[in-house]
């Protein structure tokens, strides 16, 4: 698993520690409990294998598998040795759940272990909030909730809203961080036609899939001009073919171009 290998024993926090992200390959034996940590836990198991215990249930952890643990949730956790752990974590202090929770009440109803049929996508996901936080330079929550929350809700979003909503939460998740899928594949992805999605997200959001990726895409071409990489390392980076097609895209939202834009806003 060359794909999540290669970035092992990467770290990164912000806000003083209170929120910490990264990868761990390891054969550890890790034991946890709710007593020795207070924290808003996400995890993405990709191989490794262990199980927690929680209102009198056991729940095996597998391979493919998410691990959700929040403040409000006693628990005891153990992930066995002898066999090689390959995960990526995302840690957030308990203010933040209490946060989240004022806005989805469900989070309480999230089982702690369910399985992901796409936790590859989902570990490409993370990366880019792994990124979001090592380029933190400030200690402004504020700049990384937005960040952390769409993440949040992408891998847990089957739980939180149910139906078509869940369906077009999923979509509207996917768009702000897959660039390369076309928008025909997501919309099969959902069970549905590109046509009938196209309705249903201007519907829920009042733009279409189409409009809405674009607007996501240019704003995260912001963040990295503003971060310092090039405008034809931003092109590729974001999948455009070429860089006359990123400029052209980035000036019909930003109204400026992506150079001039970097000039103005480099960190």
């Amino acid at each position: 698993m060359t794909w999540i290998d290669e970035h092992r024993n990467k770290f990164a926090q912000a806000l003083n520690g209170k929120i910490f992200t990264g990868v761990s390959c390891n054969t550890e034996h890790i034991s946890r409990t709710s007593r020795t940590e207070a924290a808003m836990v996400l995890t993405l198991v990709v191989s490794g294998r262990g199980r927690i215990r929680t209102g009198g249930r056991t729940w095996d952890i597998e391979p493919d598998s998410v691990l959700f643990r929040h403040p409000k949730l006693d628990y005891e956790l153990e992930l066995f040795g002898q066999t090689f752990h390959r995960r990526c974590y995302l840690v957030m202090p308990p203010e933040v759940f209490t946060l989240m929770n004022e806005v989805h009440p469900d989070l309480t109803n999230i089982p702690p272990v369910f399985h992901v049929d796409d936790v590859r996508r989902l570990f490409d996901d993370f990366l880019l909030v792994y990124d979001s936080i090592h380029s933190s330079t400030g200690e402004n929550f504020f700049s990384l909730l937005p960040v952390v929350e769409r993440y949040m809700l992408h891998v847990l979003s089957s739980y939180l809203v149910e139906g078509k909503a869940a369906k077009l939460r999923r979509v509207k998740a996917r768009l702000e961080m897959d660039y390369a899928s076309s928008l025909e594949e997501i919309a099969d992805d959902s069970s549905m036609s590109y046509n009938t999605l196209r309705k249903n997200f201007v519907q829920a959001y009042g733009i279409s899939p189409q409009q809405y990726r674009l607007k996501c895409k240019v704003e995260k071409a912001r963040q990295l001009l503003s971060m310092g990489y090039l405008c034809s390392e931003v092109s590729d980076m974001l999948g455009y073919p070429d860089l006359y097609t990123f400029s052209h895209q980035f000036k019909s939202v930003a109204g400026i171009s992506p150079r001039d834009f970097r000039k103005g806003h480099i960190i």
